[in-house]
């Protein structure tokens, strides 16, 4: 039945490698985790490179781990033939038995399931073909539920997530041939990385943004991007009568990046009740569109009850969809440290202090703070460099820590006062920091 599209999807059958473009950093995450008994579940905001990243592994577990391509079954669920059977789960079972017939493989199976989402129920095949045989399964989809604590409990802890962000400024300037493989080759490309830098800022990090030269085109496809997934998916998904409004907020918040906001002010400005807001909110982060960060607190209620700073999956969306306030530099710098800061894994919190003072950045490990990082255009101006190191130096003093840092366009410095050491660096340095010379 699922013959013919089970072979068209799985040309690696015939022995060729895929063309894998820029070798994506969340590969590294895979591999260490492939000898796992683990479900991978990679999950993402769509058109980030999920599927490319997929293409990637095939190649390595053929080029590298020399895994019998037969062994290795890809299925696009998003497909039409898949899709006019997404409400039966046994359509799935078909199409592995289909594929057992055509190629008899021995030994372990890996098993890509790309866009899962698109049938309801995948975890109960996933789940019973699990439990029998002997099979890696590495899910994709571009909806966090396929991390919710739901799917984990039905899969009994044994689901582990990778997450896929669009190009990291390192990954970007890969893409622009830039040598950034130790930090003398930083230093020497360093003008170059500037300027890549400023793109990087405006145009944002989806992959196929990176290699159209048309400002036009690149708006008309980052705000295509946006629309379908508003309308495509969380639209349908969560069956919202509201679009227009939805759509509204989105445009506000994505306006808004990098700002406080609380969902009683954003009720009066879009017409919708603050519960309703919480929700719509809730959406754009469950299709990885936006991003809220609490305010660190020494309760989970102080946190959960503050308010919220507003960040998105992109600084090209922003620049495509943003009501007139793309222009904030020292915004879009914040958005690309926070997008960065979560690449790295980083539990995430602004500071306020005592005096109401705010630090842009609160990193926790455990249950203590490790790092307190401000973002400012420059320190150029005595009354922002006064502003940004009274703010950070007033957070150090009150939760014990003896240094800081400070990330801007362009500065570069070191200042020592009050006995703490605060560092200044340009954000194209500390974007490179942990991930180049590789």
């Amino acid at each position: 039945m699922f013959e013919p599209v089970v072979v068209d999807q799985n040309v690696h059958w015939k022995g060729s490698l895929y063309s894998e473009g820029i070798r994506r950093e969340a590969l590294a995450q895979v591999i260490s985790l492939l000898d796992l008994p683990h479900i991978l579940s990679i999950v993402g905001v769509r058109r980030a490179g999920k599927s490319t990243l997929v293409k990637q592994i095939i190649n390595y577990l053929i080029r590298d781990r020399g895994i019998h391509p037969g062994n290795i079954l890809f299925l696009n669920l998003e497909t039409p033939q898949f899709s006019r059977f997404r409400m039966d789960i046994t359509a799935l079972e078909q199409a592995f038995e289909d594929y057992l017939k055509l190629v008899t493989p021995e030994g372990m199976i890996y098993c890509f399931l790309d866009e899962a989402q698109f049938f309801p129920e995948w975890y109960i095949f996933v789940k019973s073909r699990y439990e029998q045989q002997n099979i890696k399964f590495i899910i994709t989809g571009s909806n966090s539920s396929l991390l919710s604590s739901e799917l984990i409990t039905l899969l009994s802890g044994r689901a582990l997530p990778v997450t896929v962000f669009p190009f990291s400024f390192s990954e970007f300037v890969r893409c622009k041939q830039i040598d950034i493989g130790d930090p003398v080759a930083i230093l020497r490309e360093r003008h170059l990385l500037r300027n890549a830098f400023d793109g990087y800022l405006v145009n944002g990090g989806f992959p196929e943004i990176a290699f159209i030269e048309s400002d036009q085109i690149r708006k008309e496809i980052l705000v295509m991007y946006a629309r379908n997934i508003l309308y495509q998916d969380i639209t349908p998904r969560f069956g919202i009568k509201k679009a227009l409004e939805l759509e509204n907020l989105f445009y506000y918040l994505m306006s808004n990046v990098a700002s406080v906001v609380t969902y009683n002010r954003l009720s009066s400005l879009v017409s919708l009740n603050d519960k309703t807001i919480k929700d719509f909110v809730s959406y754009f982060s469950d299709a990885y569109l936006l991003f809220t960060v609490d305010a660190y607190g020494f309760s989970v209620r102080e946190q959960i009850k503050s308010p919220k700073k507003v960040y998105a999956i992109d600084t090209g969306m922003v620049h495509a969809t943003a009501f007139g306030l793309s222009e904030n530099t020292g915004h879009a710098i914040e958005n690309v440290v926070f997008l960065e800061l979560k690449r790295r894994g980083k539990e995430l919190f602004y500071y306020r202090t005592a005096n109401g003072l705010e630090v842009d950045f609160a990193v926790r490990e455990g249950n203590r703070l490790t790092e307190l990082i401000q973002v400012t255009r420059d320190m150029k101006v005595e009354k922002t460099r006064g502003r940004e190191l009274k703010a950070l130096l007033k957070a150090m003093e009150e939760t014990g820590m003896t240094s800081g840092t400070i990330i801007t366009y362009e500065d570069e410095e070191e200042i020592t006062a009050e006995g703490k050491t605060v560092r200044i660096l340009p954000a194209y340095r500390y974007l490179l920091q942990e991930n180049a010379f590789s």
